[in-house]
C-alpha cells in the first residue's frame, strides 16, 4: 500500500491540476494537518497562498468600499490588504495600542448582583490565552469583525487559540473560504464549527453591509496621503535640502567628460575630483540660500493628518501629544483629551463584557466548562472612583472653607446641611470647662499680709 502523500506533495499536485483556477465547496479541506483539526480550527480550512500586498492609493480605498457594497457578491479582501498596510504607519499604530491599553491594562473580575467576586472564576480566565483573547476582541472595531478559532482545550484554557484570517472570512455569507474571492465555504455559525470559533462582529454605519467597516478604513485614507506624502517630502530635502554640484569644463574626449561627472556624482564623505588649473575646469556647490522653503508645509500637513487619525481612535486631535490633566483642564476637572480616552475606554470595555458574557462563556459551557451564570465578567471602575473622588474631595473642600469663613465671622455652619453637602458625618466639638484652680494656704496668707502691709 503506498504512503499517503504529505501536506507540500498535496499542495504542489494541486497546483500543477490549476485546483487555484476554479475553486469549488467540493474541494475537500486538504490542509488540515491531523484529522478533523479543521473542526476546532478552520484556519486549517484556508489554502496556504499568501495574500498579494498591493500598493495603497486612494483609488484602492475607494475601490474597497465598492467590493464591500456590492448588491451580489460581497468581498472584504481589498478591505483587509488596505488595513494590513494602514495598521504599519508608525503613527496608526502608537495610537491602536494606546486605545488598547486604556482598556486591557484594566483590572476585572467575575462578579454577582451583589458585586460579590468569584474567585475561582478569575483563577480559571487569568491566562495568557485569555488576555489574547481580548485583545482579538478589542480589533474587531478596528477591523470591522474578528473570528477566532478556540482550538483544542488544554488544562482548562485555549492556549493554541489562533485568528482566522479576515480576508478569508466573509461577514455577509458567514462563512470561511479556502480561497480569497470564492463565494461557497464553511459555514462558521453551523455545526460541526460553531461551538469551537466565536464569531465577533461590529454594528454597521450605513446597512449595506451586515457588519461595519472597522475604524481603521476611515483613518486609512488619512494614512495614504501621510504615506505619499512622505515620499515626497524626501524628494523636497533631496532637491532642496542638499546644495546642487554645478561643474563646467572645455574637455572635449568622451572618457574625459565621463570621468568629470562620475567625480561630480559621486562627491560624498571622502569623494575627491582632479581639476585642470588652465583648461577652465570649476566646480560650483550653489546652496538654495532661501530658496525652496516649499518643504515646510509638509511637516504642517502631516501634523493635520495625524491629528485627524489621533481623533478617530482616540476622540481627541491632542489625546496622544497633550499632558494629561493640563490641556483646557481647571482645578478639579478632567482635561478634553482625557475625557474623551475615558469614553473610549468606557465604550470599548461594555463591547468586551458582552461578547464574554453573551457569546464567549455560553461556548464554554456548551464545551462542558462548569461557569456559574450569576457571575458575570466585569471590567474594575478604579479609574473611574478615582476622578469622582477627585471631584467630589475638590467640592468638599470647597463646603469646607466657607464653614470656616463662617466661623471666622462668629457664624456657625449648620452641621446638618453640611453633611447633606458632603456626606461627611459632623459632631460639635465640645469647648473645655474652665477649671478653677486653687492656691495653698501659705501662699493665700502671704499675699493677704502683703495687701495689709501696702494699706
Amino acid at each position: 500500500m503506498a504512503n499517503k502523500p504529505n501536506i507540500f506533495q498535496r499542495v504542489i499536485k494541486a497546483v500543477r491540476n490549476q485546483a487555484y483556477a476554479y475553486p469549488t465547496f467540493a474541494d475537500p479541506p486538504d490542509f488540515n494537518p491531523r484529522k478533523n483539526a479543521v473542526n476546532h480550527n478552520l484556519q486549517y480550512y484556508i489554502a496556504p497562498v499568501q495574500l498579494e500586498r498591493l500598493k495603497a492609493d486612494v483609488k484602492m480605498w475607494r475601490e474597497a468600499m465598492n467590493e464591500i457594497e456590492n448588491v451580489w457578491t460581497p468581498h472584504r479582501v481589498k478591505t483587509q490588504q488596505l488595513l494590513n498596510d494602514t495598521i504599519l504607519s508608525g503613527h496608526t499604530l502608537a495610537c491602536v495600542n494606546r486605545r488598547k491599553d486604556l482598556t486591557l491594562l484594566r483590572d476585572w473580575d467575575f462578579v454577582n448582583e451583589a458585586d460579590k467576586e468569584n474567585k475561582e472564576l478569575k483563577k480559571l480566565f487569568n491566562k495568557r490565552w485569555f488576555a489574547t483573547f481580548l485583545e482579538w476582541t478589542l480589533e474587531a472595531r478596528l477591523f470591522g469583525y474578528t473570528l477566532i478559532a478556540l482550538n483544542d482545550i488544554v488544562n482548562d484554557g485555549f492556549p493554541k487559540m489562533k485568528l482566522i484570517k479576515r480576508f478569508n472570512v466573509s461577514p455577509d455569507r458567514l462563512n470561511v473560504t479556502q480561497y480569497i474571492y470564492s463565494l461557497s465555504g464553511a459555514q462558521f455559525l453551523e455545526q460541526p464549527y460553531v461551538d469551537w470559533h466565536v464569531w465577533i462582529p461590529t454594528n454597521t454605519d450605513v446597512g449595506t453591509s451586515d457588519v461595519g467597516y472597522g475604524i481603521l478604513y476611515n483613518v486609512a485614507i488619512y494614512e495614504i496621503l501621510a504615506r505619499n506624502l512622505q515620499a515626497n517630502n524626501a524628494d523636497a530635502i533631496e532637491l532642496y535640502g542638499m546644495p546642487v554640484r554645478k561643474g563646467t569644463t572645455n574637455k572635449t574626449e568622451e572618457h574625459e567628460r565621463a570621468e568629470f561627472m562620475n567625480a561630480m556624482t559621486n562627491m560624498g564623505s571622502t569623494g575627491a575630483i582632479l581639476l585642470d588649473a588652465f583648461s577652465g575646469d570649476t566646480l560650483d556647490l550653489i546652496e538654495s540660500k532661501g530658496m525652496g522653503q516649499g518643504y515646510k508645509i509638509y511637516g504642517d500637513f502631516e501634523k493635520r493628518l495625524e491629528a485627524k487619525t489621533t481623533k478617530i481612535i482616540l476622540g481627541h486631535a491632542d489625546a496622544m501629544d497633550s499632558i494629561p490633566g493640563k490641556l483646557g483642564a481647571t482645578q478639579g476637572e478632567e482635561s478634553p483629551a482625557g475625557m474623551a480616552m475615558r469614553d473610549k475606554q468606557a465604550s470599548d470595555g461594555a463591547f468586551i463584557e458582552d461578547i464574554v458574557n453573551d457569546i464567549f462563556i455560553p461556548k464554554l459551557i456548551n464545551l462542558g466548562f462548569t461557569i456559574d451564570t450569576k457571575y458575570k465578567f466585569k471590567f474594575s471602575n478604579n479609574q473611574e472612583l478615582v476622578e469622582a473622588r477627585k471631584k467630589e474631595d475638590a467640592n468638599n473642600l470647597v463646603t469646607a472653607q466657607i464653614a470656616q469663613t463662617m466661623a471666622s465671622a462668629k457664624l456657625q455652619y449648620d452641621p446638618a446641611e453640611f453633611e447633606k453637602r458632603t456626606g461627611i458625618k459632623t459632631t460639635l466639638i465640645a469647648m473645655p470647662t474652665p477649671v478653677k484652680q486653687e492656691l495653698p494656704e501659705d501662699k493665700i496668707n502671704r499675699i493677704a499680709n502683703l495687701y495689709k502691709h501696702k494699706h
